[in-house]
Parts: C-alpha cells; structure tokens; sequence
C-alpha cells in the first residue's frame, strides 16, 4: 500500500480551511444583508430599533476578522505548495 504524502495532506487540509471560511463570509454577508432589509423596512414604517443595528455591526466586525483568516488560509495553501514543489 502506498503511504499518502504528507505535503498532499497538509495542501488538502489548507484548502478545506480556506473552504469553510469562504463558506463562513458567505453566510455572513446573507446575515448582513437580511439585517439591512429588515432595518430598512423597519425605517418606512418608522420604527428604530437598535438592536438591529447592533447586530449589522458585530456581523460586520466578524466579517472582517473572517476576511483576515481568509488571506491567512491563502498564505497557508501557498506555502504548502511552494514546500510541495520545492
């Protein structure tokens, strides 16, 4: 039986890391923009509620901090390859 590579695992590993975390972003923006729906249908009916708001931005921070992991998961898969074909 043929032992599996280990530069192969730790690429796989990396690009389902980068995976899930684009998925993540994914699913957060349709938060945000579901938030903002809300918030504007809110605001014809002349309703302000701020816990709405509060939501948009913590959503937006989370955002921010998956967009870092997400470049930190593309330096990763990079490495690995460049380790892999060196």
């Amino acid at each position: 039986m043929k032992e599996i590579n280990k530069d192969v695992v730790a690429i796989d590993e990396s690009l389902n890391h980068h995976a899930r975390v684009c998925k993540e972003i994914g699913r957060t923006d349709e938060q945000i923009e579901s938030y903002k729906a809300d918030q504007y249908l809110n605001s014809l009916q002349g309703i302000d509620y701020a816990p709405l708001q509060y939501s948009i931005d913590r959503l937006k921070k989370y955002r921010a901090e998956l967009e870092n992991d997400r470049q930190r998961a593309e330096t990763d898969i990079y490495n690995k390859f460049e380790h892999y074909y060196s």
